[in-house]
C-alpha cells in the first residue's frame, strides 16, 4: 500500500511540472536595509550573475515551501529568498524539480545556484554545502485523542504516520520498534489519517505541524511532546566549490537581525491581527484596467461547503465569499457572486466570456492548461467516502473492477487513472453528487477533499457514510480566470500576497469549525416536490395525448412491420448473395489446393492447379475489398487522398494493365487524347484507377469481338481542369430496363455469353460512389446488341507543378534487386510468420521471426534491424505497444529510426491512423502480396541496409538488355549511349547539389531524371524521383522529408554512376 502511495505522491509532484514553467516567487516585502559589505570575489560574482537560480521541489511542505496551484512559490524559504534577492540586487529564477535527488544533481552540475529547506543530513549525503541556518526543526509528536496516547504507552503495536523524506525510516523504526510506519506524500494526508482514526501517532516538523494545526480542525489532535530525535537546522544548499555565493548567502543571513523574527512571526499560527493595508501597489496598466472594469462577475458552486453554499435564506455564504470581501476592500473591485453550476459549466462560462472569475475551483494540470489560476488559499487532504458498514480498503487496488466516484477534471482523477487503471472511475459534476452516489450504492466509494466530505456527510448522511484517509497529494483551491485575464490575476495575486498568512488562517479556521450548516426546507424536500410536480404534469400530458397516441400507434406498428420485413428480406438477400459469392471461389481454391497437394505427394508440381487457386483467392480478395468499400461508402468513412498526378499517365498505366487481356480475346484497345491532359491535377490516383479499371474490365469482359475505345478530353476552366473520360465498347450491350438496376449491390445485367460467377455486381455501384466523392459523376449509355458507353465527368484542381514530359509505363515485373535488409517479422500465427519470411527471402532480404511483441523487443534491443514488420493484434505485447517501445528506446539511445510497418487483417477505417499514432511508418493489410511488400520495404529505408561485398554486388540498376535492344544490338551505338548516359547522370548530380532547398528546381530536375529512367526501366530511380516530386509538391513544405528524399535520389544516381562506370570498363 505504501509503495503505491509513494508512487501516487510522485505522480502528484510530476503533475505540477508542466504548469510550473512560469512559477513566480511570492515573497512578502521586507524593510529596506543597507546592503552587506562584500569583498572583491563576491562583487565579481554578483557582476557576472545578474540572477539567482533557485531550485524548488514540487511538494507540499508548509510553511517552508508551498506551490499549491503551481503558479506561485511562497513560504518561509520563499521569504528568505526574497530577502537575499533584495539585499544582493538580484533577480530570482525558479526551476521546479520532482525530487530532492534531481535538484541536488542540478545543483552539483551548475544548472541552479541555490536549493532551500535543506537539512545538514541531506546536504552531507548529497555532497553539498549548507549555509548558515535560517530555521531550526525539531520533530513533534501528535496524537488524535487521549486513548491513542495510552495505547502507545501501553507497549502495544501502533500506526505511525510519517511524511516520506522527513527523517530516515530506519532511524524512526529504531526509535519506535513497535510502530507500523505509514509513509505519506504530504503532511496533509498524514494528519488526515491521524484525524480519521487511520493512524495513532504523527511525527513531523514542529513548524509545519503547528502551522497546519492552526489552520485546520483535526478532531482534537494534540501535541504530546518532541520525539527523541536530534533537532536539525534548515538552510540553503550550494555547490561546495561556489565559495563566492556561499560567502554572500551567509553574510546576508547573519546580517538580517530582527528580520528573522519577522519572517517566523508572519508564518506562526496565532490569532490574526486585523491588517489595514494602505493599498496594494499597482502598475499603470493594472490601474487603467481597474478603472475600466470596476465590477467582476464571480461564479461559485452553491454546493461546495465550506467554500460556497446557500444558507437557509437563499444567500450565498462561505470561505470564498468572505475572502472576496477582503480582496474587494484592498483592490476596490466589486465582486458580484452568483451560482454557476458545476465546475465544468463554470469553466465553459468563463472561457466564453460570460463571467470573469471562478472562486473555490480545485486546481489540476488539465484545468491549468485551459485557465489561469491564482495562488491557492485553501488546501485539503483527499479522503475516501464510503458506506458506514463497508470495510476500509488497505489499498485502492482492492477496488479493482468496482466504481469510484471522482469529480470530473480533478487532480485525483488524473493520479488514480495512472496508479489504479483497473478501478472504474465514475466522473461526477461535484462533491454533493458523489456523496449521493455513495449513499445510493451506485459507486463503491468517492474520493473528495476532507473539508467538503466532512460537512456533506454530516449534513446529508450522518451515521450512514464514513470517511477514511488516502495517501494522495492535497487538493488546492484557488481563483481561476480565462488565460487572457492577465491584469485581473495579477491584481488578485498582489492582494492575496498583501494578506498576512494569519489573516487567511483565521478565515480558514472559522469555516473549518464543526458547526454544521442546517439545510433549508426547500433543499431538504425539493427533490420530492419536484418529482411530485413532474409526475402530475406527466400524467396530465399522457391523459391529453392518449387518444392521439392510440390513433398513431397502429400506423406506426404497420410501418414498423413493413420496415422490419424489408430489413429482414434485405438481410436474407445479402447473406444469400454473400454466401453464394464467397463459396464459389472458395470451392475452387480448396479443391485446386487439395489436388495440388495430392499431386505434390506423388512428386508432380501442378502449376495449373496453383494458378487457378491463386486466381480464385484473388477473386475472393477483390470481393471482400468491394464489400468493405461499399460498407465504408455507406457509412461515410471512405476518404480520398488527393496527390499531384497526370491524367494521361494514370489512364495509360491502366490501359497497359489490360492490354494483354484485350489481345488475348482478339480485341483492339485504343486510346484517344484531346486537350490539355498533361496538366498536373490533384486527384486520388488509386481510386481513379479503380474506377477506370472496373469500367475497362467490364468492357473487355462483355465484348466478344471488335474493339474497346478509351477517350480523354480535358480543357481548363479557371483553376480546374474539366475532364471527360469515355470507355466505349462494341460488346453485347445492356437492355434499357436493366440500366437503372446496375448501381445496386449484387445486381448484374442478364447476358448469355458471360458466366454470372465472373462478377459480383458491386463494381458499378462503387464506381458511381467514387465519382461522386471526386466531385463528378458516372453516366452509362447502352443499347442491347450494340455495345455500351461509360462517361466519367470530373472537375479536378490544377496544380502549378510542371509534369509535361513523355510518359513511359513502368515495368510491372517484381523487382528483386533491392539492397538486402535485415527484417524482423513479428506475428503470433505460425503460418503468417513462415509466409512473410519466405516472401522476404524471395526478395533477397534476411528475416528473423518472433512470436510476440515481447520477444521481438528483446531481439531488437540486441541486434540491428532495418525494418520491423509486426502484426498489430498479439497477446502480451501487441504491435502498437511494440512500436511505441521501439520509438522510446530510439529517442533515449539516440539510435537511427528503423522503419516500422504494421500488418493487420482488420477492416476498420481508422486502422492506418492508429498505426501512425503508435509511431509506425506504414500499415499493410492481409492478405499481403509481393508488390505491397516491396512498396513497404522500398525507398530510403532499403538504402540503410548494409551493402554486400563487391563479389556479391546486386543486379543491374536498370534493364541493360532492354537498352541493348534499343541500340539494335550495335555495340558501338550501345557504348555511345552508355557514355551519354554517364555524362548526363553526372550533370544531373551536379544540378542536384546546386538546387539546394528550392522545391521548383528540385521537382523539375526529378521529373527530367524520371523521364530518362523510364526509358532505362530503372525502377529504383523512378521511385526516388516520384518521392522527391511528392515532397516538393506537399503543402506546407517539410524540409526534413525533402532532405531525406534528395539524399535517396543522390544515392540512387551514384549507384547508376558506379554501374555505368563498371559497364564502360567492361
Amino acid at each position: 500500500m505504501f509503495l503505491r502511495a509513494l508512487l501516487i505522491g510522485i505522480l502528484g509532484c510530476l503533475s505540477y511540472l508542466p504548469t510550473c514553467a512560469a512559477v513566480q516567487l511570492h515573497a512578502r516585502p521586507a524593510p529596506q536595509t543597507l546592503p552587506p559589505v562584500l569583498d572583491n570575489a563576491q562583487l565579481r560574482w554578483l557582476w557576472e550573475h545578474r540572477e539567482l537560480r533557485l531550485g524548488v521541489i514540487a511538494r507540499d511542505n508548509p510553511p517552508f515551501d508551498m506551490l499549491t496551484t503551481g503558479q506561485a512559490y511562497e513560504g518561509i524559504t520563499a521569504d528568505y529568498v526574497g530577502l537575499l534577492a533584495s539585499q544582493l540586487r538580484l533577480e530570482v529564477q525558479l526551476q521546479v524539480f520532482a525530487s530532492f535527488a534531481e535538484a541536488a544533481a542540478a545543483l552539483r552540475q551548475g544548472s541552479i545556484d541555490l536549493l532551500g529547506s535543506v537539512s545538514p543530513q541531506q546536504a552531507l549525503e548529497a555532497g553539498l554545502h549548507l549555509s548558515a541556518p535560517y530555521a531550526q526543526d525539531r520533530p513533534l509528536l501528535i496524537v488524535p485523542q487521549q486513548h491513542a496516547r495510552e495505547r502507545i504507552r501501553s507497549g502495544a503495536r501502533f500506526r505511525l504516520a510519517l511524511v516520506d523524506g522527513y527523517r530516515p525510516r530506519q532511524q524512526v523504526q529504531a526509535l519506535y520498534p513497535l510502530a507500523e510506519i505509514q509513509l505519506h506524500p504530504s503532511p496533509f494526508s498524514a494528519l488526515a489519517a491521524l484525524a480519521l482514526g487511520d493512524a495513532d501517532l504523527y511525527l513531523g516538523s514542529t513548524l509545519g505541524s503547528r502551522y497546519l494545526l492552526g489552520r485546520n480542525q483535526w478532531n482534537g489532535a494534540e501535541e504530546i511532546g518532541h520525539a527523541a530525535l536530534a533537532r536539525q537546522a534548515v538552510g540553503f544548499a550550494m555547490a561546495r566549490d561556489n565559495k563566492a555565493l556561499i560567502g554572500l548567502v551567509d553574510r546576508v543571513l547573519e546580517g538580517l537581525g530582527d528580520q528573522h523574527a519577522d519572517v517566523h512571526e508572519r508564518w506562526h499560527a496565532r490569532p490574526a491581527v486585523v491588517h489595514r493595508s494602505p493599498g496594494i501597489p499597482l502598475s499603470d496598466a493594472e490601474q487603467h484596467w481597474l478603472a475600466e472594469n470596476p465590477r467582476i462577475k464571480v461564479l461559485v458552486n452553491e454546493q461546495a461547503m465550506p467554500l460556497s453554499y446557500r444558507d437557509g435564506k437563499g444567500q450565498l455564504q462561505g470561505l470564498s465569499l468572505d475572502l472576496l470581501q477582503l480582496l474587494g476592500r484592498r483592490t476596490g473591485l466589486e465582486f458580484q457572486a452568483e451560482a454557476g453550476g458545476t465546475a465544468a459549466q463554470m469553466v465553459e462560462q468563463v472561457l466564453m466570456g460570460k463571467a470573469q472569475l471562478i472562486a473555490g475551483l480545485p486546481y489540476s494540470p488539465a484545468r491549468g492548461e485551459r485557465l489561469r489560476f491564482s495562488r491557492g488559499y485553501l488546501s485539503s487532504a483527499y479522503v475516501l467516502v464510503m458506506q458506514g458498514h463497508a470495510e476500509r480498503p488497505d489499498d485502492l487496488a482492492q477496488l479493482d473492477g468496482r466504481r469510484l466516484a471522482l469529480e470530473e477534471g480533478s487532480v485525483a482523477q488524473e493520479l488514480l487513472a495512472q496508479a489504479y487503471p483497473r478501478v472504474l472511475q465514475s466522473p461526477v459534476s461535484g462533491a454533493l453528487e458523489a456523496v449521493h452516489a455513495v449513499a445510493a450504492g451506485r459507486v463503491a466509494a468517492a474520493v473528495l477533499p476532507l473539508d467538503q466530505a466532512r460537512l456533506l456527510v454530516a449534513r446529508w448522511y450522518p451515521g450512514r457514510l464514513r470517511i477514511s484517509s488516502l495517501a494522495l497529494p492535497a487538493a488546492h483551491f484557488a481563483f481561476a480566470s480565462s488565460p487572457g485575464a492577465v491584469h485581473l490575476q495579477s491584481i488578485l495575486d498582489k492582494a492575496l500576497l498583501d494578506l498576512a498568512p494569519r489573516e487567511i488562517d483565521a478565515l480558514v479556521r472559522r469555516w473549518r469549525s464543526p458547526l454544521i450548516v442546517a439545510a433549508s426546507a426547500w433543499q431538504r424536500y425539493r427533490t420530492h416536490l419536484l418529482l411530485g410536480f413532474l409526475g402530475a404534469f406527466a400524467a396530465l400530458v399522457v391523459a391529453l395525448l392518449w387518444i392521439r397516441y392510440l390513433r398513431r400507434l397502429q400506423v406506426q406498428l404497420r410501418r414498423a412491420k413493413r420496415g422490419a420485413e424489408a430489413a429482414n428480406h434485405a438481410k436474407t438477400h445479402f447473406l444469400a448473395a454473400m454466401s453464394h459469392e464467397i463459396r464459389t471461389p472458395l470451392h475452387a481454391l480448396l479443391g485446386m489446393l487439395e489436388l495440388a497437394q495430392r499431386k505434390a505427394g506423388q512428386g508432380v508440381l501442378d502449376h495449373l492447379a496453383i494458378e487457378v487457386a491463386a486466381d480464385a483467392a484473388r477473386g475472393l480478395q477483390e470481393l471482400i475489398g468491394d464489400i468493405l468499400d461499399v460498407t465504408r461508402i455507406e457509412a461515410g468513412e471512405l476518404q480520398l487522398t488527393p496527390t499531384v498526378a497526370c491524367l494521361r499517365e494514370q489512364v495509360t498505366q491502366v490501359i497497359q494493365l489490360f492490354d494483354q487481356q484485350a489481345r488475348g480475346k482478339g480485341l483492339r484497345l485504343d486510346l484517344t487524347v484531346e486537350g490539355e491532359v498533361d496538366r498536373p491535377v490533384l486527384l486520388d490516383p488509386v481510386r481513379f484507377r479503380q474506377v477506370l479499371a472496373n469500367l475497362l474490365s467490364n468492357a473487355i469482359k462483355f465484348t466478344p469481338q471488335g474493339r474497346v475505345q478509351v477517350s480523354i478530353f480535358a480543357q481548363p476552366r479557371g483553376d480546374c481542369l474539366v475532364a471527360r473520360l469515355i470507355v466505349d465498347d462494341t460488346g453485347i450491350g445492356i437492355a434499357k430496363a436493366e440500366l437503372a438496376q446496375l448501381g445496386q449491390p449484387f445486381r448484374q445485367a442478364s447476358n448469355q455469353c458471360q458466366s454470372p460467377r465472373s462478377s459480383t455486381g458491386l463494381g458499378l455501384g462503387i464506381c458511381h460512389s467514387l465519382c461522386q466523392l471526386m466531385g463528378g459523376h458516372l453516366q452509362l449509355n447502352s443499347e442491347l446488341g450494340r455495345g455500351t458507353q461509360a462517361q466519367i465527368h470530373l472537375e479536378l484542381p490544377i496544380h502549378p507543378l510542371d509534369l509535361s514530359v513523355p510518359v513511359v509505363a513502368p515495368p510491372s515485373d517484381v523487382p528483386v534487386d533491392e539492397l538486402p535488409l535485415r527484417v524482423l517479422v513479428v506475428d503470433d500465427y505460425p503460418a503468417n510468420r513462415v509466409l512473410l519470411a519466405q516472401q522476404l527471402d524471395y526478395l533477397g532480404h534476411q528475416a528473423r521471426v518472433a512470436e510476440d511483441g515481447a520477444q521481438a523487443l528483446r531481439l531488437w534491443l540486441n541486434e540491428h534491424f532495418d525494418v520491423v514488420i509486426s502484426d498489430c493484434s498479439m497477446p502480451r505485447l501487441d504491435g502498437y505497444g511494440l512500436a511505441r517501445a521501439i520509438r522510446l528506446h530510439e529517442r533515449r539511445r539516440g539510435r537511427t529510426a528503423c522503419r516500422l510497418v504494421g500488418l493487420t487483417a482488420s477492416a476498420l477505417a481508422d486502422e492506418r491512423r492508429r498505426c501512425r499514432a503508435a509511431g509506425m511508418d506504414d500499415c499493410l493489410f492481409k492478405p499481403l502480396g509481393l508488390q505491397a511488400l516491396i512498396g513497404a520495404l522500398g525507398g530510403s529505408v532499403a538504402r540503410q541496409g548494409k551493402r554486400l561485398p563487391d563479389g556479391e554486388a546486386r543486379k543491374a540498376v536498370f534493364d541493360f538488355e532492354h537498352l541493348r535492344q534499343l541500340a539494335d544490338n550495335d555495340q558501338g551505338a550501345l557504348e555511345a549511349v552508355l557514355a551519354d548516359l554517364r555524362r548526363s547522370n553526372r550533370d544531373d548530380l551536379t544540378r542536384l547539389a546546386e538546387s539546394g532547398e528550392d522545391p521548383k528546381a528540385l521537382a523539375a530536375l526529378a521529373h527530367r531524371v524520371k523521364g530518362g529512367a523510364r526509358i532505362l526501366r530503372a525502377g529504383d530511380l523512378i521511385s526516388a524521383c516520384e518521392r522527391l516530386e511528392a515532397s516538393c509538391a506537399s503543402e506546407p513544405l517539410h524540409l526534413e522529408r525533402l532532405h531525406r528524399d534528395v539524399q535517396v535520389l543522390h544515392a540512387v544516381m551514384q549507384d547508376l554512376e558506379h554501374y555505368l562506370g563498371s559497364r564502360a570498363q567492361a
